[in-house]
């Protein structure tokens, strides 16, 4: 069995946050192969693309690699030119509002490490003090393991995007997970850093021009979006919607709630988040910002 028959044996009903990256790569298939030989489903999607945009789909095809630097899914033959495409995908069998925006049924357009953020390095630099150079997790877990610099533990534990690679990070992680559970991690820490943490003014001008740098990137390369809401294989939804473009940033407001979330306001009055967060187990290792 490949990897593809794989996960759609396993996976393909049960959509939870561990299986996404599975389902969404067997959406995909599924479109691709569905367009080609212009089948139902691909013929409802084509249809959806011909009353959106008056264009005939006439092929599609999977995006060459599969690397993080690449933002889009597949591309399709539009006119005899290949465009790309956004895929973002919801179990919800529903039509959306006309102020939804394409990405509303995925969980983000952009999600990259803490080292692209200015701000991000400024939460990790109070965590670190708070937690780090304070020997305050060495003493509520009994590390053994020598402290890392600031700069050793940022580059191979915080903004790695897989588990900690320190001494001090893996027997943390070890220590946490004997002592409270095999997924726990350090969610209960997050206050006292938001709480010393000063976004300032300074701060939110430089967060504007780097969110602002990597979201046209970003969207610059989706010409296209396909939302698909419900189920490829029975009842669905198919809205396309054209590439989007985010206009200049006139507000910034700041959320410090179990994670610090940021709204910026563009002139057109449309608003998107950069979110920062943990994964692989707060506290641990991957820092990381999306943008919402």
């Amino acid at each position: 069995m490949d990897l593809r028959s794989f996960f759609r044996s396993k996976h393909k009903m049960n959509r939870t946050r561990d299986t996404a990256a599975a389902n969404e790569m067997i959406d995909i298939e599924t479109i691709v192969n569905a367009i080609n030989r212009q089948t139902s489903t691909g013929c409802r999607i084509i249809s959806a693309f011909k009353e959106r945009f008056d264009a005939e789909i006439t092929a599609a095809r999977h995006r060459s690699g599969s690397s993080r630097g690449t933002h889009y899914d597949f591309e399709i033959e539009v006119d005899g030119r290949w465009k790309r495409v956004e895929h973002k995908g919801g179990k919800t069998y529903r039509l959306p509002g006309p102020d939804d925006v394409p990405w509303k049924t995925g969980v983000q357009f952009y999600n990259g490490g803490c080292e692209k953020f200015s701000f991000a390095r400024k939460y990790a630099q109070t965590w670190y003090a708070i937690y780090i150079a304070s020997g305050s997790l060495r003493e509520e877990f009994g590390l053994t393991a020598p402290t890392p610099t600031f700069d050793e533990w940022f580059e191979k534990d915080c903004r790695t995007q897989d588990d900690p690679r320190t001494a001090f990070g893996k027997e943390l992680k070890v220590k946490v997970r004997q002592a409270r559970g095999p997924t726990a991690s350090l969610l209960d820490k997050r206050a006292a850093v938001l709480e010393e943490l000063d976004i300032t003014e300074e701060d939110k001008t430089t967060l504007v021009t780097e969110a602002m740098s990597i979201a046209k990137n970003v969207l610059a390369q989706k010409e296209y979006w396909l939302s698909i809401h419900g189920d490829l294989e029975g009842d669905f939804h198919a809205v396309w919607y054209p590439q989007f473009i985010i206009d200049s940033v006139v507000e910034v407001k700041v959320e410090k709630a179990l994670d610090l979330k940021i709204t910026l306001v563009c002139s057109d009055g449309f608003e998107f988040h950069p979110i920062l967060r943990w994964g692989k187990g707060a506290g641990f290792s991957c820092l990381r910002v999306d943008l919402k």
